[in-house]
């Protein structure tokens, strides 16, 4: 349900990603030497969590690896979204001075639309400020679209058409329930307010 065209160019060769599933709750160790292995390999990582079924599961994965020192969970408030949801903010610290911004995947009908997947997953780039393309990035924080996509060999032309149909895609995708992309630049996932009493101790107002 991903808009994103680089996504979908990535995604497409297993060779161009990180991938690993995990069946049952994962210690925090395990899931950042996966961002780790990302980071040394200079390639995005997708983790799933086959094993998750709610959103309470979630909150207890989540809570493990707010535990670790390398992970930061926030709760996030969107100019412009009014909801009783609760949105996670989640980062990776790569270095002392940047982290990076995770996204969320799960196939909970809190979720937007675009992010909505058959199994809960964090997806992130774990490394630097790599993609050529890609100028109006944050010094202290990376996202998915500072990726080093030289692997697709892109022409400047080339990547400014697909940033277009990507951007279209999402809008298109995400009409029907009004809902918009940049409320979730920040956030991971969208939860039903009945989880925020077990995100409480761990996640950051």
């Amino acid at each position: 349900m991903t808009g994103c065209e680089f996504a979908k160019r990535i995604a497409a060769k297993p060779e161009r990603l990180i991938q690993v599933t995990f069946p049952a709750l994962a210690s925090e160790p395990e899931v950042s030497r996966v961002f780790e292995l990302g980071a040394s390999a200079l390639l995005p990582v997708v983790v799933m969590f086959s094993g998750i079924r709610s959103e309470a599961a979630l909150a207890q994965q989540l809570s493990v690896l707010a535990g670790g020192a390398r992970w930061s969970l926030t709760e996030e408030h969107p100019d412009g979204l009014v909801t009783d949801d609760v949105l996670v903010g989640i980062s990776w610290q790569v270095t002392d001075a940047l982290s990076s911004s995770i996204m969320g995947f799960a196939p909970f009908a809190s979720m937007p639309v675009t992010r909505r997947a058959p199994y809960v997953c964090i997806a992130g780039w774990p490394g630097r400020h790599e993609n050529p393309h890609w100028r109006r990035y944050e010094e202290g924080i990376v996202h998915f679209l500072d990726t080093n996509i030289s692997a697709l060999k892109l022409t400047p032309a080339k990547y400014k058409d697909l940033n277009k149909a990507s951007i279209a895609a999402t809008k298109r995708l995400l009409s029907e329930p009004n809902d918009d992309a940049r409320f979730y630049r920040r956030a991971a996932f969208r939860l039903q307010p009945s989880v925020r009493e077990l995100l409480r101790t761990f996640v950051k107002p």
